[in-house]
């Protein structure tokens, strides 16, 4: 898998940390799908925005569906996540 650059919590400032405070309030850590991100915090926290819409937002597919098709289209990309 390609190497990102991240920016870890420690070293995070400003609105990279309240990005970072938001996943570990809601999610209890950071995703590093999510932390590939943190070079443009302002993206991060879109992509947030709309995985938490895509994931947990009303819908008449149930979550535990919607996690399974996340990992099908996983597998098929050949990826981690």
């Amino acid at each position: 898998m390609p190497y990102v650059r991240t920016i870890p919590y420690e070293e995070s400032q400003g609105e990279l940390t309240e990005a970072y405070d938001i996943m570990i309030n809601t999610r209890g850590r950071i995703a590093n799908v999510q932390a590939v991100g943190s070079l443009k915090p302002n993206i991060m926290k879109t992509l947030m925005a709309h995985v938490g819409s895509v994931m947990f937002g009303e819908s008449g597919v149930s979550r535990a569906e919607r996690e399974m098709v996340a990992a099908v289209v996983s597998a098929t990309n050949k990826c981690q996540y």
